[in-house]
């Protein structure tokens, strides 16, 4: 099964704020991503799977 980063972050009750600043990154750029503006950066694919506790492939992010 694959999870959104919107259904991931809800799983934990974390804001966007707080998500955005476990992994490094901006608000602006966390909200990019878990809107499908952008794509996460490839530096940060294994930062979010390894923050959300899932495998690479239950992330819809690929």
């Amino acid at each position: 099964m694959q999870y959104s980063l919107k259904e991931l972050r809800a799983r934990k009750n974390w804001t966007q704020k707080e998500t955005a600043t476990k992994l490094g990154i901006s608000v602006q750029t966390y909200n990019a991503w878990e809107k499908d503006i952008s794509r996460v950066a490839v530096g940060k694919v294994i930062a979010v799977a390894d923050l959300f506790g899932v495998k690479l492939s239950e992330i819809k992010i690929f």
